[in-house]
This record gives structure tokens, C-alpha cells and sequence, in this order.
């Protein structure tokens, strides 16, 4: 179970960091300095047998303008077929600082995938067979909205 917790934590934050990065680059040259400084996880607690609510604590660097993320959520795929959803509550980030966001999260096993699927990859994964989408709008104080949409991303990458 950590083990997925931390592949979701990992698509989270790469999809927090990849929607900063890629909102209106021409519009602030500081964008492409946000960084995500660490990510932690609180707490953990199951949700029957088919799902967790996670909470992260994630430190951003932010030298840019005030932004939201919302609408943050995914679908992580194990050799090709849904294995888990996921999403998370969203985060306001304030502008030219350094602090600690709390990030309640949500995940839920896909359609026809059990509890024991869960268990027994657990003790022996490889992250190439992880890929995962994800999605989040981006709203900056000035009303400008933007939707973001990553498709495929593999795992392995997010865990480097």
C-alpha cells in the first residue's frame, strides 16, 4: 500500500510541477522557477476496500505570481489497463514564497481490480509498467484559466 502511495504521490506532484511549468511561459519568466522542495505523507487511511485519502504535505518554491491548481486528477495505469484513479483537493500557492501546502488526496482501485491485485504487486513491481495521465487547471489571480493534460507519463520518471 506505501508503495502505491508513493507512485501517487510522485504523479501528484509531477502534475503540480508540469502544470506551473507549462502555464503561459511568456507571461512570467520566474514560472519556470517553481520547485517542488519535498513532499511528505501525513497520514494514510483505507476507504473500505476499494480506495485511501491520503494527506501530503508538499514545500513549494514559488519566485512567481500567486496561482491555483483544482480539478487535480489522474489515472494510473499498470501494462496498460487502469489500476488506480486518483485526485486531489486543490491547492492555492502565494506568490514570491516558500511554504508548506497541505494536499488532501483521494485514490480508488479501477473497475475490476481487487484488493489482492494490490497485494500481490506489491511485493514484486516494476515501475516500467507504470504509466499514468493526469490533469489540473491552473487559475492565476488575474481570472486566467488554463487546463493541463499529460498523457502517459511514466512512473519511472516521476520517481528519479
Amino acid at each position: 500500500m506505501k508503495r502505491t502511495v508513493d507512485i501517487l504521490r510522485r504523479s501528484v506532484i509531477a502534475a503540480t510541477l508540469a502544470a506551473v511549468i507549462l502555464l503561459l511561459p511568456s507571461s512570467c519568466s520566474r514560472i519556470k522557477d517553481i520547485r517542488i522542495l519535498s513532499c511528505a505523507v501525513e497520514s494514510i487511511s483505507p476507504i473500505g476496500l476499494h480506495g485511501l485519502n491520503a494527506e501530503l504535505a508538499v514545500q513549494v518554491q514559488n519566485p512567481a505570481m500567486q496561482f491555483t491548481l483544482t480539478d487535480i486528477q489522474g489515472i494510473l495505469y499498470y501494462k496498460g489497463k487502469p489500476f488506480v484513479t486518483y485526485e486531489a483537493d486543490p491547492i492555492q500557492v502565494t506568490a514570491r514564497s516558500v511554504a508548506v501546502y497541505p494536499l488532501p488526496c483521494q485514490a480508488n482501485l479501477a473497475s475490476g481490480v481487487r484488493l489482492m491485485d494490490l497485494i500481490s504487486l506489491m511485493r514484486d513491481y516494476d515501475l516500467e509498467d507504470f504509466v499514468t495521465d493526469v490533469s489540473a487547471k491552473v487559475h492565476l489571480r488575474s481570472g486566467l484559466t488554463k487546463t493541463l493534460k499529460f498523457k502517459e507519463i511514466p512512473v519511472k520518471d516521476l520517481m528519479e
